[in-house]
């Protein structure tokens, strides 16, 4: 084919009137009148509305890949949804580059969510990014990650690969292991660059960043993926509050260039009061109805230790069995959920006043009572949750960043009865709290550990760095973590401490949750080219999948399946 003078569809305008173009694209639409059809051209810039005069082609169908020749018109009907609807395109000569079969559903060329079932669009991503929607959230991502690498680089900051196959350290989620023909020897790939920019910090390098693909093999939600992105960021002699002026001086710059103003210092929050109020470590601060704790009042009633409500103003008994199963699901006992109004005045004055502060006029109960205050908490911060998916209490184009802190350090399992880092085994110990260790009151012991929250979500989390190996030798004792299972896990990483490894401190922000909250999608698999469905299935290429005998065999495998 000879070399065309390519012209875009969505940048033709009434200044073009006359001009001979050439276009390439897809049909999105087609219709027929008389002895003319009505073709509408999309490439990536837009669509333009494309005349053939008598011709009735079968092969073009919607979604081909055509070329057209013709002339710039004035159209005699403006379309105003239209970039281009002043004018239209009368076709002279054209090329079927693809005829396409008939597709498996519409594409829908609105910024509203495609209406076809999410598998089916996975399964044929190729078509669902065809939408200016999905294309305008990858164009987006891009521009993003463009506009913050232009950040670090004024800052100083350089960014460094780490590897995708290293080792397998414990960080909180299942690794994805990758077997080796060093038979019994597998890589592991990376949940985090942790250790390795800790290691850079070593090397002197002082201002890192990457934006780093991860990998977890965890249970999936809206908000996460098996693999996904990160801002990864890093410094050396930092103070926590030189690395907060850092994120929020990042986030104004970055996103003032994309149309949205943000106040800086973000505010922050004690993580308990976080738990107290909103039941949960990662406030949505833009609406109310708040957790209070009325113990005292209620606990005789409901037989429980610990009662915690939430003064509502509508009726959200009336989506029971989704509230009925979030309540459960959160570990919670007793739920409680009736019309103030119609209740005893008496017994449930201190609720009723609550009301009245809150200026609720028709308002309900939401009430948990438990054994145990976490559950009660959990249980209700869980329901507050759903209440803004069903009613949208939140104002979508908010952004409430806010940062998390006085975190405790350890977290316990009731199932194992056992202590583990909350954020992770490196995070430097609350120096006024380490007395706690000594008495054996770890739910007591802080650390210098910090979450920047945005909306609901959690954004990124950090935290001061453990440098002194006095102090990180006692965060293994706590965890009982031997000598053999240290160097086992974490020999590479402990040597550093050995070679003048420098106090630091760092954060890493989750890329897809903040696109996804930015283009109000309903998942990060909106903001992703080619994402797992909710199962962690890659529909378009069928994978994971069936490997050989002969495959396994190199790698010294043997499958061992219970077939049920």
């Amino acid at each position: 084919m000879k070399t065309m003078n390519k012209n875009y569809c969505g940048t033709l305008c009434i200044n073009d009137l006359n001009k001979e173009v050439e276009l390439c694209g897809w049909i999105a639409n087609k219709r027929k009148f008389k002895q003319q059809v009505f073709i509408d051209l999309r490439d990536s810039s837009g669509v333009v509305q494309l005349i053939f005069q008598n011709v009735s082609d079968p092969l073009l169908t919607k979604e081909s890949c055509i070329y057209v020749k013709g002339t710039v018109q004035k159209r005699l009907e403006v379309n105003p949804a239209l970039k281009t609807g002043e004018i239209e395109v009368i076709v002279s000569d054209y090329k079927i580059f693809n005829s396409a079969k008939q597709i498996p559903f519409e594409i829908n060329n609105s910024k509203s969510t495609n209406d076809a079932n999410e598998d089916i669009r996975l399964e044929y991503r190729f078509l669902d990014l065809r939408e200016e929607r999905m294309l305008n959230n990858l164009r987006l991502r891009h521009k993003f990650l463009l506009l913050v690498r232009n950040f670090f680089d004024k800052q100083g900051y350089i960014e460094v690969e780490t590897p995708i196959l290293g080792k397998s350290t414990p960080e909180g989620a299942r690794d994805y292991l990758v077997p080796t023909r060093r038979k019994g020897r597998f890589f592991a790939l990376p949940q985090s660059p942790q250790l390795f920019k800790q290691l850079l910090m070593a090397a002197g390098f002082e201002k890192y960043f990457q934006i780093a693909r991860v990998f977890r093999d965890e249970d999936l939600r809206k908000d996460r993926q098996p693999e996904f992105t990160q801002l990864d960021i890093e410094m050396s002699f930092g103070s926590q509050e030189e690395i907060f002026k850092l994120c929020e001086d990042m986030w104004k710059d970055v996103l003032s260039q994309l149309g949205y103003k943000i106040e800086t210092p973000f505010p922050k929050m004690d993580f308990f009061y976080s738990m107290a109020h909103y039941g949960n470590d990662k406030p949505d601060t833009r609406f109310g109805f708040l957790i209070e704790d009325y113990s005292k009042q209620f606990a005789a009633k409901y037989n429980k230790k610990f009662v915690k409500a939430i003064v509502f103003d509508r009726n959200i008994n009336e989506h029971k069995q989704i509230i009925n199963e979030t309540f459960k699901k959160n570990n919670g006992q007793i739920l409680d959920i009736f019309d103030l109004k119609e209740a005893n005045q008496n017994e449930f004055q201190c609720l009723l006043d609550k009301a009245k502060e809150d200026n609720i006029s028709t308002p309900w109960a939401i009430i948990s009572a438990n054994d145990l205050e976490e559950d009660a908490l959990k249980s209700l911060g869980a329901i507050r949750t759903i209440a803004n998916d069903l009613y949208k209490l939140a104002d979508p184009n908010q952004l409430n960043f806010l940062w998390l802190v006085n975190w405790p350090m350890f977290e316990y399992d009731r199932e194992t009865k056992t202590y583990s880092p909350a954020h992770h085994a490196f995070t430097q110990f609350e120096e006024s709290t380490m007395k706690y260790l000594e008495t054996g009151e770890l739910e007591k012991v802080r650390a210098k550990s910090y979450d920047l929250v945005l909306n609901g979500f959690e954004l990124g989390s950090g935290s001061i760095r453990i440098y002194d190996p006095k102090i990180q030798k006692k965060m293994f004792d706590v965890i009982n973590l031997s000598e053999k299972q240290q160097q086992d896990r974490f020999g590479f990483f402990l040597k550093a401490f050995e070679y003048g490894l420098p106090p630091h401190n760092g954060i890493a922000f989750g890329v897809e949750r903040i696109l996804m909250i930015l283009t109000k999608s309903e998942s990060i698999r909106d903001v992703i080219a080619f994402p797992k469905n909710a199962k962690g299935i890659d529909l378009l290429t069928s994978a994971p999948s069936d490997v050989t005998k002969e495959q396994l065999d190199e790698y010294g495998l043997e499958l061992k399946i219970n077939k049920k």
